[in-house]
C-alpha cells in the first residue's frame, strides 16, 4: 500500500513504461493484440441499441391506426377515424425522456459504486418487468407507466456504456470504441422504424405489441453476455481489488505487461485521489471536476442545440410538412436511419484522422450551414417542388454529418474527459443535462412546426442553425483535444489548467506524482524541436 507522502519510484518507473507502450501501440497492433477488449467493448454498445429503439417505437406509435382505435377515441364521430387525445400523446413522448433523465444520475452512482457490469446486469434484470407493462398493457396509462420505468432504467446504459469502453481498451482504440454507442443508437432507430413499417398496416392489436415484444430480446442478450464480461481493472483497482484486476487484465490481452499496466493505473488514481478530497456529486463541480463536467455536459447538450430532434425525432412529420406522402415520408424516414448507420461506421477512419476537437467543431459548423440553408428555403411557396425536395435531401445529409461527427465524438469526449475517481458521476450530470433542452426542443418543436399554430415551417432551420453557431463558438474556444491521451495525462493537463486549444500541442515529458507535487515538467513541441 502507498504511503501519503512517500514517493514509490517503482510504481513511477512501471507506470511510465505502461504508458510508452500505449503511446507506441497503433490501431492494428492493439485490436490483434487485445481482441477479447474489443468484443467486450463492442457488447457494451449494445444496450444503446435500446436507447435508439425504444423511443422509436413509443414516439411512433400514436401514428398507427390499431393504436389509435384502441386507446383513442373517434373523430369526428361517425368518421371512422380515431385519434389520441393530446394529452396521451405528450405523456408518451415525455415518458422516456423523463426516465432517462432521472436514470443517468442513478446510473452515474451506481457505476462508480457497483462498476458498469453489476450495473448493467441489474438494469437488465429489472427491465424484464417494466417491459411486461408494455407488452400487457390494456390501458394507455398501464403502457405510460411501463414507457417510463423503463426509460428509469435504459436511462443509465449512455453511462455504464461508455465508462466501461473507456476503461478496457487501449488508448488509440477507446475513440472508435466509444464511437459505437453512436452506432448502436442509430441501429436501434433503424431497427424499431423498420419493425414498425412491417407491422403498421395490420388491423389487430399486434400491430403495436410486437414492436414491444421484439424489444424483449434485448435484455435476454446483455444478462448472458454481462454475466461472463469481465469487470474494468480501473474500477477494480479503485476499490482495491487489485489481484481481480489482474486477472481482468490477462483476460484482455495484457498477460505480458499486466504489473506496468497496474502501476499505471495506481499511479493515477493515487494522483486524483490526492487532487480531489471526497467522490460525491458534489466533486464534480469543484476545482478542476467543474470545467470538465461543464465541457461533457455543453458537449452532448450541444447535439440536441444543433437541430438532431428536428432530423431524428420528428423525421416523418418534416417530411411531410416538406410536400411529401405519408408513405414517401416514412420510407425517407427509413432511408434517415439508414444514411445515419453509414455515417457511424464512416467516423471511425475519420476520427483517427481529425480527432475528437476538430472533428466536432467542423461536423457541427457544416451542420449549422444545413440549418441557414433550411431557413432560407422557408422563403420559397409551398408549391415548389424543387424546394419541397431540396428540405428533405438537407436532413438527409444533416442526419449522415451528425453521424460521422458530432453524434459519436459526444460518447469519446465524455468517457475520456471526467476524472476516473468520478467518471461515473460526470457522465451521470452529462447524460441529464441535454434532455433539459430536449424536453424544451420537443415541447416546442410541433408548435413552431405546425400549420395550425406559429408555422414556422423550414424556418424552423434559423432557431437551430442561431444555436448551433454559438455552439461551434463554444467548441473553438472551451473543447480540448483528448486524442491519444492516458488519463493521467488528461488529469495533469485540466490540474495545470492548459488552454482547450493547446492539449494538442502540449506534451508531457517524464512526469510521474512527485512532479505534479513540485511542479509537472510540460514542454510544448516546439520546445522539444529546439532542444529544450
Amino acid at each position: 500500500m502507498a504511503v501519503p507522502g512517500i514517493i514509490d519510484y517503482d510504481l513511477i518507473e512501471g507506470s511510465k513504461r505502461a504508458a510508452r507502450r500505449e503511446h507506441k501501440l497503433t490501431v492494428r497492433e492493439a485490436a490483434s493484440k487485445h481482441r477479447a477488449a474489443v468484443i467486450w467493448a463492442a457488447f457494451f454498445c449494445l444496450p444503446n441499441l435500446i436507447i435508439g429503439y425504444d423511443p422509436t417505437i413509443v414516439g411512433t406509435l400514436v401514428g398507427i391506426p390499431e393504436f389509435r382505435r384502441k386507446f383513442g377515441y373517434e373523430y369526428p364521430a361517425g368518421s371512422g377515424s380515431y385519434v389520441l387525445a393530446a394529452s396521451w400523446t405528450s405523456a408518451f413522448t415525455y415518458a422516456p425522456v423523463i426516465g432517462y433523465m432521472l436514470s443517468a444520475i442513478w446510473g452515474g452512482w451506481c457505476v462508480d459504486r457497483f462498476g458498469p457490469r453489476k450495473t448493467l446486469l441489474g438494469a437488465t434484470v429489472l427491465s424484464l418487468a417494466t417491459l411486461l407493462l408494455e407488452v400487457l398493457g390494456e390501458s394507455a396509462a398501464v403502457i405510460f407507466v411501463g414507457d417510463l420505468l423503463t426509460g428509469l432504467l435504459t436511462g443509465s446504459f449512455p453511462v455504464l456504456g461508455p465508462a466501461y469502453i473507456s476503461e478496457i481498451l487501449p488508448v488509440c482504440l477507446r475513440g472508435m470504441g466509444l464511437s459505437c454507442n453512436n452506432l448502436a443508437q442509430v441501429l436501434g432507430s433503424l431497427i424499431g422504424i423498420g419493425i414498425l413499417r412491417g407491422t403498421e398496416n395490420r388491423s389487430d392489436k399486434w400491430a403495436y405489441k410486437v414492436p414491444f415484444i421484439t424489444e424483449y430480446a434485448f435484455p435476454l442478450i446483455f444478462i448472458v453476455g454481462t454475466l461472463l464480461a469481465p469487470e474494468t481493472p480501473w474500477f477494480l483497482v479503485k476499490k482495491g481489488r487489485h489481484a481481480e484486476a489482474k486477472r481482468s487484465l490477462g483476460r484482455t490481452g495484457y498477460g505480458d505487461d499486466v504489473e506496468n499496466t497496474l502501476a499505471h493505473m495506481k499511479e493515477t488514481i493515487a494522483l486524483e485521489a490526492e487532487l480531489s478530497a471526497s467522490v460525491t456529486y458534489l466533486d464534480c463541480f469543484r476545482g478542476t471536476n467543474f470545467r470538465r463536467t461543464l465541457i461533457c455536459a455543453m458537449a452532448y447538450s450541444g447535439q440536441f442545440l444543433c437541430g438532431v430532434n428536428l432530423a431524428a425525432s420528428y423525421c416523418t412529420y418534416s417530411f411531410e410538412l416538406a410536400g411529401l406522402n405519408t408513405n414517401q415520408a416514412f420510407d425517407m424516414s427509413c432511408g434517415l436511419f439508414a444514411l445515419g448507420v453509414v455515417g457511424g461506421f464512416l467516423s471511425w477512419p475519420l476520427m483517427t484522422i481529425w480527432g475528437r476537437r476538430a472533428g466536432y467543431v467542423w461536423t457541427c459548423s457544416f451542420t449549422t450551414v444545413l440549418m441557414y440553408v433550411m431557413g432560407f428555403l422557408g422563403i420559397a411557396p409551398s408549391s415548389n417542388n424543387g424546394a419541397m425536395y431540396a428540405k428533405s435531401i438537407i436532413l438527409l445529409l444533416f442526419y449522415f454529418v451528425y453521424n460521422i461527427g458530432l453524434g459519436p465524438i459526444v460518447y469519446v469526449l465524455i468517457a475520456e474527459v471526467p476524472n476516473t475517481m468520478i467518471r461515473g458521476k460526470t457522465l451521470g450530470v452529462a447524460c441529464f443535462t441535454p434532455h433539459i433542452f430536449s424536453i424544451s426542443i420537443t415541447a416546442g418543436l410541433p408548435y413552431a412546426m405546425s400549420p395550425t399554430e406559429a408555422n414556422w415551417g423550414a424556418y424552423t432551420g434559423f432557431l437551430f442553425a442561431g444555436l448551433g453557431t454559438l455552439v461551434v463558438l463554444w467548441a473553438i474556444f472551451y473543447l480540448p483535444e483528448t486524442k491519444g491521451r492516458t488519463f493521467e495525462e488528461l488529469d495533469i493537463l485540466f490540474e495545470r489548467g492548459i488552454s482547450a486549444r493547446k492539449f494538442s500541442e502540449t506534451d508531457l515529458i517524464d512526469f510521474n506524482r512527485a512532479d505534479v507535487v513540485d511542479g509537472i515538467a510540460v514542454l510544448t513541441k516546439e520546445a522539444i524541436a529546439e532542444g529544450k
